[in-house]
This record gives C-alpha cells, sequence and structure tokens, in this order.
C-alpha cells in the first residue's frame, strides 16, 4: 500500500450523524441522547413552566418532590425493581462506594470476597483493605485480564461477609457471563457501573447493586444504589452521617443538598429507555452494536485483535488492537476525521476502545466498523 493512500477514508466509511454530532465512543461520561439532552436543556431555563430552572428550585419543594419520585419511579419501572429493595440516589461517583460498603457491612474480625477482574476491582480491594480483611479470591492479572473466572475457579471463603464483584470491566472490555456465586450465608454485591440497563436486570442473589451515573444513566458524580432492605440497619462501626446507607434512605436520598440535577437526568434517561422499548430493545441493540465491531476485527485477517476472550467479551466495551501498533496513531487520526470520536483506549491498555452504552446509535457502531474494514484494506 503506498503512503499516498494513507490518512484517507473512503466516502463510503464515513457516516456523519444528520445532526452534526459526533459518534462519541467516550467511556464516560458517555454520550446521552439528543433529545434527552435537549430536555434537559429546556429544564435548565424553565422547568415545567414554573419559571425557574432545575438547577435553581429547592430540594425540599413540592416541585422536586415530583421530581425526585418520577425518577425513582422510572428507574425502578425500567429495572423491574421491587420494594423489597430501596433506591438510593447518591453523590461522589462510584467509587465512594468502594470504602462506603466495607465501612457499614465489614465487622472487625469479618473479611469478604473480592475477584479482581481490572482495575476498577483493584481499587475497591485495595480500598476495602484499608477497612477489613480482604481476600482476593481471583486474580485476573494472572490471565492478562483478558476473561474473567470460570467455573470453578473462585474459592470463597467460608465464613466471609459478602462477594463483591463487577460485572462488566470497561479497561478490558470483559464482562461476567453470570453472577458468581457467594460463600454459603454470604450476599452478593455488585458493581454494575458499565453494563446497567443495558441489558435486563436479575437481583436474584444480590443484595446490593451500585451503579455511576455517566455510562447509561446519564451525569457523572451520580451513583445509584440498590440495597436489600434487611441491609438497611446501624452500620458495623461508627459512621458520619453521610457516609451511611440507612441515614440516606431515611433522608429519602437528601441526607445534605443533594446533585438536583442529576437525580432529574437519571429520570429523563430512565424514560427515554422506556419509550425506546424496556432492557429487552436495549440488550437487542447492545449485541448488534457489538456484532458489528467484532466482525471488522475477525474479517480483517489478524490485523485487528480483540483484547477479551470470546467467551466473556462485554458487548459494551469492545477493546482492540491493531497488529503493528505504530498504525494506532494514524486510525485514531482518520477515525477522528470522520467523526468517530473518542476511541483511544485507556491509559493502562493503549489501543483502542469502542464504548457503546445504550444512547450509541447503531449506525454509529456500523459507521466505525466501516472504517475499521476500509482502514485494515488499505494498510494490511
Amino acid at each position: 500500500m503506498s503512503h499516498a493512500t494513507q490518512g484517507k477514508v473512503s466516502a463510503s466509511a464515513v457516516r456523519p450523524m444528520a445532526s452534526g454530532r459526533v459518534f462519541n465512543f467516550s467511556a464516560g461520561p458517555a454520550t446521552m441522547p439528543l433529545e434527552v439532552l435537549e430536555q434537559l436543556q429546556a429544564d435548565l431555563v424553565d422547568l415545567r413552566g414554573g419559571g425557574a430552572g432545575i438547577l435553581e428550585i429547592s430540594h425540599r419543594g413540592e416541585l422536586f418532590e415530583k421530581i425526585l419520585q418520577e425518577s425513582e419511579d422510572a428507574f425502578r419501572k425500567v429495572g423491574n425493581i421491587s420494594q423489597d429493595y430501596a433506591v438510593l440516589f447518591l453523590p461522589a461517583g462510584a467509587t465512594q462506594q468502594f470504602g462506603m460498603l466495607p465501612l457499614n457491612f465489614l465487622a472487625d474480625g469479618a473479611s469478604a470476597d473480592y475477584p479482581d477482574t481490572g482495575v476498577w476491582t483493584s481499587k475497591a480491594i485495595a480500598d476495602g483493605k484499608e477497612v477489613g480483611k480482604i481476600n482476593e479470591i481471583w486474580k485476573g492479572a494472572d490471565f492478562g485480564y483478558r476473561r474473567t473466572p470460570r467455573a470453578g475457579e473462585l474459592k470463597t471463603t467460608p465464613g466471609s461477609t459478602y462477594l463483591h464483584y463487577c460485572s462488566n470491566n470497561t479497561v478490558w472490555g470483559t464482562r461476567w457471563v453470570a453472577p458468581p456465586q457467594p460463600a454459603a450465608g454470604a450476599w452478593l454485591a455488585r458493581d454494575a457501573s458499565s453494563d446497567i440497563y443495558a441489558e435486563p436486570l436479575d437481583l436474584k442473589g444480590c443484595a446490593f447493586l451500585y451503579a455511576s451515573g455517566q455510562k447509561n444513566l446519564g451525569p457523572s458524580g451520580m451513583t445509584m444504589v440498590v440495597i436489600r432492605r434487611d441491609l438497611l440497619k446501624a452500620p458495623v462501626r461508627k459512621l458520619p452521617s453521610m457516609l451511611r446507607y440507612d441515614e440516606h434512605a431515611k433522608a429519602e436520598s437528601r441526607l445534605n443538598t443533594p446533585a438536583t440535577f442529576g437525580m432529574h437526568a437519571v429520570g429523563v434517561m430512565c424514560q427515554w429507555i422506556l419509550r425506546q422499548g424496556g432492557l429487552v430493545e436495549m440488550q437487542s441493540r447492545a449485541k448488534t452494536r457489538s456484532d458489528l465491531v467484532l466482525a471488522a476485527i475477525r474479517n480483517s485477517n489478524g490485523f485487528w485483535k480483540a483484547n477479551a476472550e470470546s467467551e466473556c467479551q462485554s458487548f459494551v466495551n469492545v477493546l482492540f488492537h491493531a497488529a503493528n501498533p505504530k498504525l494506532e496513531p494514524l486510525f485514531l487520526k482518520e477515525a477522528a476525521n470522520a467523526g468517530l470520536a473518542a476511541l483511544a483506549g485507556h491509559k493502562v491498555t493503549g489501543g483502542m476502545r469502542a464504548s457503546m452504552y445504550n444512547a450509541m446509535p447503531v449506525e454509529g457502531a456500523k459507521a466505525l466498523a466501516d472504517v475499521m474494514v476500509d482502514f485494515a484494506q488499505r494498510n494490511g
């Protein structure tokens, strides 16, 4: 291939969005539906004809009471979450749960099980160890973080309090095919930050679930916590009120002045999901998107290589490399010129990462696959 053809993308590979916006493959904060952004834009100026915007109204006022209830109702309806679970809207992002979870539930002398499947579980393990005994029951680093544990590989700890896992690993592009089974008497805690509401939610056996907002739920800085009500009791140690789940539940997620905009945005996103057809439709679109990109990798005769092993490939984060890494900066430049933004991989992994959450149109995945095929044909 002559150098004269490099740096040029064929016309058929460029599919700009009609709105003029790029296809945004950012891992988070991630793309949001245009109609949701337009509604939030209007609500910033005048919320429901009240003459003030969502950033200006009191979190104790009648209008926000209605907004908050609507957001919780929509969140519950999307996930089919029963009243056996409390739903909390918490600030500070999912990372704060790495410490809050053991602070509330891991008593002195007790332990919890944590399989390490990537960057975020590594951080959760490190924070957990600041509180109590954490049993690292699987080391993904031994397998290059290219897969999650297989049946029979987890050795849970008898008498452990809970088992914490991350169901989808954004940095490495892997997912759990099925939830792990905790030790007898232990309960399951799930970090669902990047795959919540990308597929039907199954809370069977799960007592505690949390997810940051900036991937499938809206803005960054918001965390949704779904917690079985029997866990809402005094924590195992004395804690400030802002670190207690039971206090947040009693205060209806308004223990302090909360992130009112984020709470509203989560509700608007959930209402959008319902209008699209709910989680069955979200799952179908997610599979279509990932299949398009994975097919471009699979059919490239080795030009592209996926990071994750196929049996545990994430359907929302596809991490891939070029067999010749020197071509990756050129690909990223051409992709950006074609309106495909934020494809650079995490700093830990390099390469490329296509994060395709609920708001990513299938057309975006098709456009990426076309550019990948075109690039491989010209540079292979």
